[in-house]
């Protein structure tokens, strides 16, 4: 029996909540390494209510999805075969399309990520925590989107929520790269507690006219390891995350993503999609997605370590985001690509 398997008599959905983390899942973890498909996404939909520029979902087509009984029996089958159901990102389309299947999946992981367009009000899951793509300010928003500036308002509404663990994600395109100290003082005024940045990643035979070269994103990179001084966790990238998406680190980990290794992607009709949630159209050689960073942490030690540092800081400091890094961050940010 997988130490991370649900066990029987663990019981329905409302019992299944023992899968929270314990003491002996760290230990394992410490002990033997991230499990194999500890980490997946599910594309909870294949419909949106966006039409985002950078987004590579719209082109993969999908026209179907599995229904909740379905899934329930997608999931009772892995469950059944010792699954080791740690980390979930539920994706889409707009994942909160669905929250039928988000009712009943929840309760499977141990940790959850909603990757949310905001759109659509949060909740009512406080367990989680909800990531919210926010690709523009109010003035840009209807040109990246599709969608005009009264739903960029809707959207800041459903995320002012103190009582819910709610992050922005900024996608750095060529429209947006000169935004980023705005979006820090647009969002710094709210409840979320940081703002995640990421890069366009584009798919084979793009025109690139969003992409960012080398060069560029690692001059960004370095802009934000600065303004981490004056924003710390608001800026919600860690310093080892931020060092290892530099050129000099990034380019070696996603010539051998360690995402395949441990991760999964699933499409809506619940099958496999390689190399991850981007799709088989994915450029890797121009990846500018945080899981790679994130993903080369989990599977190292020594990174993990200093990454569950990093992340009883955060917690303990909650919105501690005036905060200037202490001693101790500043040894991580040093270390961080070793």
């Amino acid at each position: 029996m997988s130490p991370y398997q649900i066990r029987e008599d663990e019981g329905e959905r409302s019992d299944l909540r023992a899968t929270r983390w314990k003491v002996r899942d760290f230990l394992h973890i410490g002990l033997k390494g991230f499990p194999a498909q500890g980490m997946i996404s599910i594309d909870a939909t294949y419909k949106c209510n966006l039409s985002c520029r950078h987004c590579y979902f719209r082109s993969q087509g999908y026209k179907t999805e599995l229904t909740l009984d379905q899934w329930s029996s997608w999931f009772e089958n892995r469950r059944s075969q010792g699954y080791p159901f740690l980390i979930c990102g539920w994706l889409g389309g707009e994942p909160l399309l669905r929250r039928d299947l988000l009712e009943k999946g929840l309760a499977y992981f141990k940790s959850n990520v909603i990757f949310t367009n905001g759109t659509c009000e949060l909740g009512p899951w406080p367990d989680c925590a909800y990531v919210v793509s926010v690709p523009a300010l109010r003035d840009q928003y209807a040109y990246i989107t599709g969608a005009d500036a009264k739903t960029f308002d809707r959207v800041r509404a459903h995320v002012d929520r103190s009582d819910l663990r709610v992050f922005i994600s900024f996608c750095i395109t060529r429209l947006t790269l000169d935004l980023i100290p705005q979006v820090l003082e647009e969002w710094r005024k709210t409840a979320v507690q940081g703002v995640y940045f990421e890069f366009f990643t584009p798919r084979r035979g793009d025109d690139m006219q969003l992409w960012l070269d080398w060069k560029s994103r690692d001059r960004i990179i370095s802009q934000l390891l600065e303004l981490k001084k004056t924003y710390g966790y608001f800026i919600a990238n860690t310093y080892q995350e931020l060092t290892l998406m530099k050129s000099e680190n990034f380019k070696g980990i996603v010539d051998n993503c360690p995402f395949y290794r441990i991760g999964a992607s699933f499409d809506p009709m619940g099958r496999r999609k390689l190399p991850c949630a981007v799709g088989p159209e994915a450029d890797c050689s121009r990846c500018g997605c945080i899981l790679p960073a994130f993903a080369q942490i989990l599977s190292r030690r020594h990174l993990m370590i200093r990454a569950l540092y990093e992340g009883i800081r955060r917690r303990s400091g909650k919105r501690s985001r005036g905060k200037t890094p202490s001693q101790w961050d500043s040894l991580l940010f040093r270390t961080a690509k070793s």
